[in-house]
């Protein structure tokens, strides 16, 4: 009993708004979910990350670097990647030079990650961990034999020191990421 009474009383309640949906025209009603609210920061915004970054870690005011936006979280904003290369003897060694990763939000950057003897080119994508793109690069310039690693997502940057990650044991042109630095 109680069960046709709580049926019957949704039915009451919920034919009407079924039929406020229903088309008397032929037209088909659609749903558009609400728009995103969030913007890409612009380069601009990176540049200024970058210098507060430099100014922090008391970085040579000559300091050059390259720079590459890519979505690297699927969020849709472009983190920044940062490969710095100049003065030499600060941002490098033998082994390769400082990359950092800048995190995008609405309006501005933060450092997410800094990782130490990165060479170009690298190859971003193709595979990811912890909801963020793998970085593919091609160790060289160690006392070791060079090789392929992934730099892996562990949930709140990249690796401080690829020296320590896992051989890839093939080439990583082969993930279909894309190449970047040069």
């Amino acid at each position: 009993m109680k069960k046709s009474l709580l049926f019957a009383a949704f039915a009451v309640l919920a034919l009407p708004s079924l039929a406020a949906c229903s088309s008397t025209d032929g037209e088909e009603l659609v749903y558009v979910p609400p728009a995103t609210t969030f913007s890409d920061p612009d380069d601009s915004a990176l540049h200024a990350a970058v210098q507060q970054y430099l100014d922090t870690r008391k970085g040579p005011k000559n300091s050059q670097y390259q720079y590459t936006r890519m979505d690297l979280n699927g969020d849709g904003r472009r983190e920044g990647l940062v490969l710095f290369n100049l003065p030499h003897n600060y941002w490098c060694g033998w082994s390769g030079c400082t990359l950092a990763v800048f995190e995008a939000d609405n309006q501005n950057f933060a450092l997410r990650s800094e990782t130490s003897r990165i060479r170009g080119p690298l190859f971003v994508g193709g595979s990811n961990t912890n909801g963020w793109e793998d970085i593919a690069v091609r160790l060289s310039g160690t006392e070791d034999a060079d090789r392929n690693i992934l730099l892996r997502f562990d949930g709140s940057g990249y690796p401080d020191n690829p020296l320590n990650e896992q051989i890839v044991p093939y080439d990583i042109a082969l993930l279909g990421g894309t190449r970047v630095f040069p």
